[in-house]
């Protein structure tokens, strides 16, 4: 069984299993001291903590950005103080548990402290997905109980970022760089370094530095090439095929992954993302915006409204980015979703029962042999944290320090691995002599490419502060395809078309709204939400987050 099966366990179902080290009578009422001096009682309680804690698919946030259609309260600008309820602390409290106890029993002290990192990195996480929603929270690094003061107060979020790094160090420290046989899939001290970087990158950027600190980037830049540099000595580095780097499982570009197995966890963002046709239960997440379709380069790397790039509006997905085809469907794109040899994806007028919202589908991580039943319990594991992020980090905080020919760099091998021509200068289609401005422009476009519908155009648009810059007041748009022929006389001869050739003979695309009633609206308020306010009733000590309900504490301190 490997790390894939395992991180499934809980602790109880560990204990009833039939592993011989958990041969023995009455193991539901295992006394918790057992945990503490017996090594497989203990990694399982560390492997329920796994589960409970690790990120997973999701297949609304895209839509909280310009990648994707919905009816988004936050774009919308219409949130009240209890929207956003990312509140983590019985999470933490079974960490802190953990960690409060593993100490005080006879397990072997290398295991002991592997364990410890694995909760390290676990509680950094936890932390971090609170602070970079609402700024400082309560520090709380040990198991209450009641003779304790329950009734923290907020700790500004400079000691948050601090308190976060320094589990994630503690967790480097004695992380392996690989695991084997059983163990493939945990945290390693890859993991650990590359979140530690990704955490110093959020804190330097403008949601948190409003006053661009360079100190901040000084600090993020060396703790994002280290991780770079030590990764790649270590083993990891750009997977050579984009398109599967979801679906050849832990390969070397992955870092911090969440595992799954069907029956025994599953996940449905194949069947929320594919046509209603081919999934089960859910469908309509993840349809592609025209604004996020018409930010794909060419295949020679240049932007589609560059006179020398090529584009044609009509066939406009010949010749694109290979990162194009690998995530967008499109109208009469072959895509043999349930295995069907040959399938081509129709969104015209009339074409499918329930028409996709945008016109387009979103075809990253989605498994085509799955059928519609084992679209809805997918088995494709999470991946968090890869190796061309840490890239694109790294060069980020480059660009931010003038230092440009790391920046370059780092995006000519991100685009050579997408398959971007090189050109006769070599530039993969980048603009030479680019100002740290520019560069971060062009790095941030990067991410929003490469990084399609993994969860982070909404976060990068958050901590960069771009909201209201690249969004508010616009609408999002899809394309309408609308048959010039008789349907039936088209499927006919659907099979024998060259649409690269003969699309404008036979369609016509519209563009439509997909914002039909508002405009985007994201407030400034929104960089940093507010604490619900059933947190604020159960502790009186809590301060509200200025810019809500007459708010007093400052996130930025």
């Amino acid at each position: 069984m490997d790390m894939k099966h395992i991180l499934f366990l809980s602790l109880l179902i560990v204990f009833a299993g039939c592993s011989d080290v958990l041969d023995k009578t009455n193991l539901s009422a295992v006394p918790e001291e057992a945990v503490w001096n017996d090594a497989g009682y203990a990694t399982a309680y560390v492997n329920k903590l796994y589960r409970d804690n690790l990120p997973a698919w999701n297949v609304y946030i895209s839509g909280d950005s310009d990648e994707a259609n919905s009816t988004s309260a936050i774009l919308y600008g219409q949130l009240t103080s209890s929207s956003v309820d990312v509140w983590h602390y019985s999470q933490i409290r079974n960490i802190n548990i953990f960690l409060d106890n593993i100490d005080l029993g006879t397990i072997e002290e290398t295991t002991k402290k592997t364990l410890k990192a694995q909760a390290y990195l676990l509680r950094a996480w936890k932390y971090f997905e609170m602070v970079r929603v609402y700024g400082g929270i309560p520090i709380i690094d040990k198991a209450q109980s009641l003779s304790d003061d329950l009734y923290v107060k907020r700790n500004k979020t400079s000691d948050c970022i601090d308190f976060i790094i320094k589990d994630l160090e503690s967790a480097a420290a004695e992380l392996p760089w690989q695991w084997t046989n059983n163990d493939v899939g945990r945290f390693t001290k890859a993991t650990a370094l590359a979140l530690k970087a990704r955490v110093l990158l959020y804190y330097a950027s403008p949601q948190f530095n409003l006053n661009n600190m360079k100190e901040r980037w000084e600090v993020a830049y060396t703790a994002n090439k280290v991780a770079v540099e030590e990764l790649a000595k270590n083993g990891y580095g750009l997977y050579d095929s984009y398109e599967n780097i979801w679906f050849d499982e832990m390969n070397k570009e992955v870092i911090f992954v969440q595992r799954y197995e069907e029956p025994g966890i599953f996940h449905n963002w194949d069947a929320a993302t594919r046509p209603l046709d081919e999934s089960q239960n859910i469908t309509g997440c993840n349809a592609p915006s025209l604004e996020m379709v018409e930010s794909y380069p060419m295949i020679n790397g240049k932007n589609i409204n560059d006179p020398d790039a090529g584009y044609d509006p009509i066939l406009y997905w010949k010749n694109r980015d290979p990162r194009f085809k690998a995530t967008i469907a499109y109208n009469g794109c072959l895509w043999e979703l349930s295995g069907k040899t040959g399938r081509k994806q129709w969104t015209y007028v009339g074409a499918e029962a329930q028409p996709g919202v945008s016109g387009f589908y979103c075809r990253k991580a989605i498994n085509t042999s799955y059928t519609p039943y084992f679209a809805n319990r997918s088995s494709t594991d999470w991946v968090e944290l890869r190796y061309a992020e840490v890239l694109l980090n790294y060069a980020e905080c480059a660009a931010e320090l003038g230092k440009m020919e790391e920046a370059y760099n780092v995006l000519k091998d991100i685009r050579k691995r997408a398959g971007i021509l090189p050109g006769n200068d070599g530039m993969y289609g980048l603009v030479d002599g680019m100002n740290s401005d520019e560069m971060v422009k062009a790095i941030l476009l990067e991410r929003k490419i490469e990084l399609a519908y993994e969860g982070k155009r909404y976060w990068d648009l958050r901590r960069r502060r771009l909201f209201k810059e690249e969004l508010n007041g616009k609408k999002r748009h899809g394309v309408q395809p609308i048959l010039k022929i008789d349907k039936e006389e088209f499927q006919k001869i659907e099979n024998q078309i060259d649409l690269d050739k003969e699309y404008g003979t036979f369609f016509r695309d519209s563009i439509i709204e997909l914002d039909k009633v508002f405009s985007i609206d994201f407030k400034d308020n929104y960089y940093f939400y507010a604490l619900p306010e059933k947190h604020l009733q159960t502790n009186g000590n809590l301060e509200q987050t200025q810019g809500w309900d007459n708010g007093t504490f400052n996130p930025y301190e």
